[in-house]
């Protein structure tokens, strides 16, 4: 998204109409895209459930599979599925076998411009546009042990080795783009107030583990240093802050709800001194 004052620049419209001059600075803003949250339904029977997602505003769905419905401009959906004992699932409307439930949302900058993405959040808050990650919330670890590091942190939040390995295969080709990693995990509680789950019959334990990342350069490390000796404390930590409780997690008698999902965060704004009526915005 393409900012010049106040104004979002809209593609339909040439950069004159704007009024825009020589020596004018033009912000470009990346918009941050929430990846793969999957979710698994385990269930001791085969039973009927219903799952609904609902956004907040500042949020739409770009992506679901299987495909259903999206109401609200772009913001709530049902999906209703048979599970079964082996932990596949049977979408009704379709008939599709699937393993999980997926859906992938993108932020609304055009409509929320303004937001404070700088602005530090309070921790039981998460906002898909301006939530960030900070010296004392995250860890930083560089790329090389990033990995093990994840899955011994998802291991302890009560994930089973498929989902850790799917989360880290999924995210490493964008870890290693990078030198270091500052992470965090959001709390479920903050999650769930900004994407909602209702599912019917009420499942004995939900865990939704949402993780926020970012590259750090080398020379940016003396901005991390608590962040760096969090790094060394034992992964258990992460069970207070997200709020999960592993040990129900991982009981096969129960009706169990996981979900996990990622989101990269960039550096907010990228401005551009216009130097001719052309503006040939580029992202470092």
């Amino acid at each position: 998204m393409v900012q010049f004052g106040t104004m979002v620049l809209r593609p339909d419209r040439n950069i004159r109409s704007y009024n825009i001059r020589n020596g004018d600075t033009i912000r470009l803003r990346v918009i941050p895209l929430t990846k793969k949250p999957i979710i698994y339904l385990y269930s001791p029977s085969d039973i009927d459930v219903s799952v609904k997602l609902s956004l907040i505003p500042e949020w739409s769905l770009s992506v679901i599979y299987p495909v259903v419905a999206i109401e609200d401009h772009g913001q709530r959906l049902e999906w209703n599925v048979r599970t079964h004992q082996d932990g596949s699932l049977t979408e009704h409307n379709s008939g599709l076998d699937v393993s999980y439930l997926f859906w992938e949302a993108k932020a609304n900058l055009e409509a929320f411009p303004h937001s404070p993405a700088s602005k530090p959040q309070p921790v039981d808050t998460f906002n898909p546009i301006s939530s960030n990650l900070d010296d004392m919330d995250s860890v930083v670890i560089s790329v090389g042990k990033v990995a093990g590091y994840l899955d011994k942190s998802l291991k302890a939040l009560g994930l089973h080795t498929e989902a850790r390995t799917s989360f880290v295969t999924y995210w490493l080709p964008s870890f290693l783009k990078h030198e270091y990693i500052a992470l965090r995990f959001v709390p479920q509680a903050a999650y769930e107030r900004a994407a909602s789950l209702s599912i019917s019959p009420q499942p004995d334990v939900v865990t939704r583990v949402s993780m926020l990342f970012k590259g750090i350069p080398k020379e940016h490390l003396a901005n991390w240093s608590n962040a760096q000796v969090q790094a060394e404390k034992d992964v258990g930590w992460w069970v207070d802050v997200v709020g999960v409780d592993p040990v129900r997690a991982g009981d096969a008698t129960l009706f169990r709800v996981l979900e996990w999902g990622g989101t990269e965060i960039f550096n907010q704004y990228h401005d551009r001194l216009l130097n001719s009526c052309r503006c040939y915005p580029v992202v470092s």
